[in-house]
């Protein structure tokens, strides 16, 4: 799950939670579920376990957005709808790609003669800067890098194709606005002189490089339609004053590399089961398979987040096409979407609902599984599951939902976290709601947080498989229903 709640502004919210218990016009369930009950039975817990234990293996790294492991996991859940005679949509070949940008800071090195500085220890780099490099470049020192009324660090100084040394700050009884506290004017300033680069000399680089090393040992990831227009400003490597004195009172030449922003790709799995006389008709069942790679240098697998939802859809699939197989076809077709790049701000999602494979007005509603196998830190057994956005967009499917629920699973439905005024955001948080924010009508089936969130111990040994088969199969059943009923859902 996305773990980032800063989607909010600029939305719609479509309806209270308040309003789940006011009455409505009845609805009744129409689909044949004679059948329901017979296919449903192709969901085992033995297929969930055989395909979590892949997905949450270590040798997938933790499924890391456009790292070596999400590829792997993708391909793993390709081959599944391969062997398992699950088509992909036209034109598709199971994958849809997409461009993403990264930023990653640890891919730029500082070199002082023959001295090869090491990042985070001696010296960081940020800042939106252009890629650059260069080699056996003069330094010279320039104080405070500050031209304000009299008072000129440039006086009688070339600095044209130099590397700058600058000290933070303003100097001591001087009348200089403060103004030039900003490192980005003292940058413009030597940009603007022609230096290559600028060297800060912190003042107290222990507290900086403590708040900003997470920042810097985490590439920063954005949708390539997002990625700033990268700037023109030179380097500014920061560096302490004991790394000053060390190495740079002596120093004759600099070289350095800025290598930091580059596109990777990451991709979308889908299958699809074509549907019958209103196949034009879409039903997108969503997990996303990423998670978060390493934390600390431990491998985050990623068992419930969201390994846990994405071998519910396979499983599903599996079920739907086992109808297929044997001469049954719903009305309407089922699109499972596997998506990645959840964890890093829903982009998968985002990405599918720009670039959508089918017509966003023919998609009838958005079923969304994410972390439905543990147990939360809330309740003490198995039996409940969280339902998000039931009756934002459709209280029919609300309504339908909850009759199934009635007669095929029996589970506790919690609406805690339905609420608009949910703290933690959770219907902005997983990949549900970039159908919702296009009108699309969608359920978020949710166990909750446990202690296990985001950290390497999210391993298969903590996985509850009756409590993963019993959401399953409920997630199934509602599919079963609304890809069958006479009309689609309003």
């Amino acid at each position: 799950m996305f773990n980032k709640i800063g989607l909010i502004s600029g939305v719609i919210i479509f309806c209270c939670g308040c309003s789940l218990f006011r009455k409505a016009k009845p609805v009744f369930l129409e689909a044949d579920h004679n059948k329901s009950k017979e296919y449903a039975s192709f969901i085992t817990k033995e297929d969930l376990f055989n395909n979590l234990s892949v997905l949450s293996a270590d040798s997938l790294e933790g499924r890391e957005t456009t790292k070596p492991g999400q590829k792997k996991a993708a391909h793993f859940i390709k081959n599944f709808f391969i062997s398992n005679n699950i088509p992909s949509p036209p034109s598709t070949n199971y994958f849809q790609k997409f461009n993403i940008g990264i930023s990653d800071f640890k891919r730029a090195t500082l070199v002082v003669d023959n001295d090869t500085l090491d990042i985070i220890k001696d010296f960081y780099l940020f800042g939106n800067t252009k890629d650059t490099s260069f080699s056996d470049v003069n330094v010279v020192s320039v104080g405070y890098g500050i031209i304000d009324g009299d008072y000129n660090d440039y006086l009688n100084l070339d600095v044209k194709n130099k590397v700058v040394i600058i000290n933070e700050g303003l100097p001591e009884s001087s009348t200089v606005s403060n103004s030039w506290q900003s490192w980005r004017k003292k940058q413009k300033l030597a940009t603007e002189k022609g230096a290559l680069a600028v060297i800060t000399i912190k003042q107290d680089y222990s507290s900086s490089i403590e708040r900003i090393a997470p920042f810097l040992l985490n590439p920063q990831m954005k949708m390539h339609k997002d990625v700033l227009a990268q700037s023109n400003m030179i380097p500014n490597f920061c560096i302490s004053q004991q790394v000053f004195t060390d190495f740079f009172k002596v120093a004759n030449k600099v070289s350095f590399k800025v290598d930091i922003n580059y596109l990777a790709d990451a991709e979308n799995v889908l299958g699809y089961i074509e549907g019958d006389e209103n196949k034009e008709e879409v039903l997108v069942i969503s997990a996303h398979y990423d998670h978060i790679g390493y934390d600390n240098g431990e491998i985050c697998n990623g068992a419930d987040d969201d390994g846990s939802g994405t071998v519910s859809l396979m499983s599903i699939a599996k079920a739907f096409i086992e109808a297929k197989k044997n001469g049954f076809t719903n009305k309407r077709s089922i699109l499972f979407l596997a998506v990645s790049g959840e964890e890093k701000g829903l982009f998968g999602s985002r990405y599918y609902t720009d670039n959508p494979v089918f017509p966003l007005k023919n998609t009838i509603a958005d079923l969304n599984i994410d972390m439905v196998g543990r147990i939360d830190t809330v309740h003490t057994d198995i039996n409940y599951i969280y339902l998000i956005g039931s009756n934002k967009i459709s209280k029919e499917l609300h309504n339908i939902n909850e009759m199934v629920n009635d007669k095929f699973i029996g589970i506790d439905l919690d609406y805690t976290f339905n609420s608009d005024d949910d703290p933690n955001n959770f219907y902005y948080r997983s990949d549900h709601y970039n159908f919702a924010k296009n009108d699309i009508p969608v359920i978020f089936y949710f166990s909750g947080i446990h202690r296990d969130y985001h950290k390497p111990t999210d391993d298969i040994e903590k996985i509850n498989f009756d409590k993963l088969h019993k959401t399953a199969k409920y997630v199934f059943f509602t599919a079963w229903e609304l890809v069958n009923r006479e009309s689609r859902i309003k």
